[in-house]
Formats: C-alpha cells, structure tokens, sequence
C-alpha cells in the first residue's frame, strides 16, 4: 500500500492538459475569499497573492465566486460586479 501512496503522490507533480489548458503540475489552489477586493474591485494586493501561490508552485489557482448584485455579497471585500 506505501509504494502506491507514493506513486499517487509523484503523479501530482506531473503536467496536465485540462482542455485548452496545461498546467505545470496538478497542485490546484481552491478558491477562497482572501477579502482583498474593496467595494468589489480585486486589488493590486489581490493579484499578488495569486502570483506568490503560483510562483511557489501552485500549477493553478482560483479566485473565490463574483456576486452579480449586492444582496450575493455574503462577506466583506469579496469581488463584485457591483461596485459602489
């Protein structure tokens, strides 16, 4: 069972094609609010975060949901296509 675990485990540093995408390795950073896009607009600092994820590594990474009305907006920061 440990020398399966261990070939599963090498199989995640290896690229991937997703359709029209291919990715360096399959290490995927999940979405989440990082609240770094005030009144709904990502910032600077928002953009440089998912740079850092992939300069270390992250063969992709996702920002978290849009709301698309200000009633979608369930925490603060969070991207917008309502802005204010």
């Amino acid at each position: 069972m440990k020398d399966i675990a261990a070939h599963d485990l090498g199989l995640a540093y290896t690229p991937v094609t997703i359709g029209p995408l291919a990715l360096r390795n399959r290490f995927i950073k999940s979405a989440t609010n990082e609240g770094m896009s005030p009144d709904g607009v990502p910032s600077r600092q928002l953009v440089q975060f998912h740079a850092g994820m992939a300069a270390g590594g992250a063969g992709l990474t996702t920002v978290a949901y849009c709301s698309v009305s200000v009633d979608g907006c369930t925490l603060p920061n969070q991207i917008s296509s309502i802005t204010t």
